[in-house]
């Protein structure tokens, strides 16, 4: 008796080669009408793209070069100012950052010029060069930069920017050094200012900050309490 078979379960048809070539012909005869057809359309895209890869190539070759040489320049520059020619360095500083402003090196050309600025007593002037970079704390050369701003601004008698400085790179530097650093100028220009008590508060997120070991911590111990004994 024969096994009764549903539809559609028995063994599938043999593939035929020559079917499938008659329409692999088929396909490529149509897409090569189509091709015919759409001619500028093809030749206009296959010069788009290749001139979007060679415009590509070309920045990465450039920015490449420019980095290498803005690196080289100012490290001759740096060794000029180590051998004690500050204001050709001044002058080539402000040069370089014209030339190199988009470079990862144009903020390192500023914090040195902002430094050798101060140093002539320009405090404006090497603010004005220090505010674009001071203002991201956060990453070490901003942090850097914003602590000479402060600084600058209090030797130029801006007290009140100078400890606003201080404070916002107690709360965001990223580096420890630069926490602290900033703990002990805003502690200090709280107490001369006579607020004790807001001296004593940063003194203690100073110690908190501070290893036991450190050996800078028995200084801040004694001005802390000198604080203490002068609220008494």
């Amino acid at each position: 008796m024969a096994k009764y078979r549903k539809p559609g379960t028995g063994p599938a048809a043999p593939v035929n080669p020559a079917e499938q070539e008659d329409a692999f012909v088929a396909k490529t005869i149509e897409f090569s009408d189509w091709a015919q057809r759409n001619r500028p359309v093809l030749t206009l895209g296959v010069v788009i793209v290749a001139i979007g890869v060679a415009a590509l190539l070309y920045y990465r070759s450039y920015r490449e070069t420019l980095h290498t040489a803005a690196a080289a320049q100012l490290e001759q520059l740096q060794q000029r100012l180590e051998q004690g020619d500050q204001a050709g360095v001044q002058a080539d500083l402000q040069l370089y950052l014209d030339r190199f402003s988009g470079t990862p090196f144009a903020d390192e050309a500023r914090v040195s010029l902002a430094q050798i600025t101060a140093g002539m007593g320009d405090h404006e002037a090497a603010a004005e060069v220090l505010e674009p970079v001071a203002g991201d704390v956060g990453e070490p050369l901003g942090a850097q930069a914003a602590a000479l701003l402060a600084a600058i601004s209090e030797d130029a008698g801006n007290l009140q920017l100078a400890q606003g400085l201080y404070e916002r790179l107690a709360d965001r530097a990223a580096l420890g050094f630069q926490v602290q650093d900033a703990l002990a100028d805003a502690a200090r220009l709280h107490r001369e200012e006579g607020d004790l008590e807001g001296a004593l508060a940063l003194y203690d997120r100073l110690l908190e900050e501070m290893d036991e070991t450190d050996p800078g911590r028995g200084v801040v111990e004694m001005r802390r309490a000198e604080v203490v004994a002068a609220l008494r």
